[in-house]
């Protein structure tokens, strides 16, 4: 059996979502040939909450190096808080360590976190060892740039300054790229076009049964509303951005046009956007105030506190409807739509044409897609949204909880799987 490294700063008992995706891999590798070794940082280094019950959704026998990073208090003084960076030296430590005491076959790096891709070539200058990259989301983007200076996270130039010296150092001996949406790859070859000699492929967040398995046996309390108090809860559980604004702002239109004409049914409406804000004890609420200008705030719940990911999982399982909210990028994947699909409740789903998650969704579950991109805007479509909204919580359509192996955690997997073996190989 072949060894790979994962290098994974974050990872179970983090919650956060960077960690669930190489949870998932590790989860199932050794079926398709790979051990895997994951370097990750010891959980009392985390500057956010973790949830140990994550810790129960990892297999047996999944090798995990626990490193040391530097503390968040004195980094903070400094400007410094991600994990990644904090442990950068004492994850290339373990690596080095882990080379020299047995063979490695390849080095596997999910990003974000995103400095420790550079840690790939470095083990590959050192120790011959080729590496896969793979992009949750692109680290250099220009989105922010676009952005009014107001609006434009503090650190963000330094962030887009690092980038620009760290990752192409990083991505230039890379052996294959991998990414969530073919939309996140090409904005990635936008930059690196010379990828295109070495590959890339598509591998969306695959849907994992066990995860919901393990909460139906172990059901959590529902911190956000009580399930049998007779009203209907939707709820969409995730950040919100700004790029999220046209559909949200469709979303609400169409709830207004809706209370006019169907009054008794608004009034048991109650929308839940939950962990809206990155930051772990919550921001300044983002959807709410977009709300108050439709005159639907009454039906609106913001949380902006982030969700711990069993936690989230309970609300979607509660719910009786889900929401998704597409961002106005056509690269947008929403790596929420495998578990809605296990949920195996109906699903309103408001994307960009060129997302795809439209594709992705269809193939799951059926759900209600409304679209929107250069040819008709979101706004203008308020009244097409009304109408799902309707069809969702009075139609009985139940979804089953179904998902085809090759949209699993286990397919996507396999398919890494074999990416590895290319790559060890030498046919890629």
């Amino acid at each position: 059996m072949r060894t790979v490294a994962i290098v994974a700063p974050d990872f179970p008992p983090s919650s956060l979502p960077c960690s669930i995706r190489p949870r998932l891999f590790a989860t199932h590798l050794a079926e398709f040939g790979w051990r895997p070794v994951v370097i990750a940082t010891r959980p009392e280094f985390y500057d956010f909450d973790i949830d140990p019950g994550n810790e129960a959704l990892l297999s047996e026998g999944i090798e995990i190096i626990r490193t040391r990073a530097l503390p968040a208090r004195w980094m903070r003084r400094f400007g410094i808080g991600d994990i990644g960076i904090r442990s950068l030296w004492h994850s290339w430590r373990e690596i080095r360590n882990l080379c020299r005491a047995r063979k490695v076959d390849l080095i596997f790096i999910s990003v974000p976190r995103n400095a420790p891709m550079v840690l790939g070539r470095l083990a590959h200058l050192r120790f011959g060892v080729p590496y896969v990259i793979d992009y949750q989301d692109p680290w250099i983007t220009e989105v922010y740039w676009r952005m009014p200076p107001a609006q434009r996270p503090p650190k963000w130039p330094l962030a887009y300054a690092m980038a620009r010296v760290v990752e192409p150092f990083a991505i230039r001996r890379v052996s294959h790229v991998t990414g969530v949406s073919d939309g996140t790859l090409r904005m990635v070859m936008e930059n690196y076009p010379e990828l295109s000699a070495v590959g890339t492929t598509a591998l969306a967040f695959g849907a994992e049964p066990r995860d919901f398995e393990f909460l139906r046996a172990h059901p959590r309390a529902n911190g956000c509303f009580d399930p049998a108090d007779g009203l209907l809860h939707l709820v969409y559980a995730g950040v919100f951005t700004a790029a999220m604004g046209p559909a949200l702002r469709c979303l609400f239109g169409g709830l207004r046009i809706l209370r006019d004409r169907n009054p008794a049914l608004a009034a048991r409406l109650r929308l839940h956007f939950v962990g809206t804000s990155y930051a772990a004890g919550g921001a300044a609420k983002r959807v709410e105030p977009i709300a108050e200008e439709f005159g639907v705030s009454d039906l609106i719940r913001e949380s902006t506190a982030r969700v711990p990911y069993l936690d989230s999982l309970q609300l979607l399982l509660d719910a009786a409807g889900l929401l998704i909210i597409g961002t106005d990028e056509p690269h947008y994947t929403a790596s929420k739509i495998y578990p809605y699909a296990l949920a195996a409740k109906p699903i309103l789903a408001i994307l960009h044409e060129q997302s795809s998650a439209v594709s992705s969704l269809t193939a799951l579950t059926p759900a209600r897609i409304l679209t929107f991109g250069a040819s008709r805007s979101a706004e203008s479509q308020a009244l097409l949204a009304a109408d799902h909204l309707e069809a969702l919580v009075t139609l009985d359509t139940k979804p089953i909880a179904h998902v085809a192996e090759e949209h699993t955690a286990r397919g996507m997997t396999a398919r890494l799987a074999a990416i590895f073996d290319q790559v060890v190989d030498g046919r890629t």
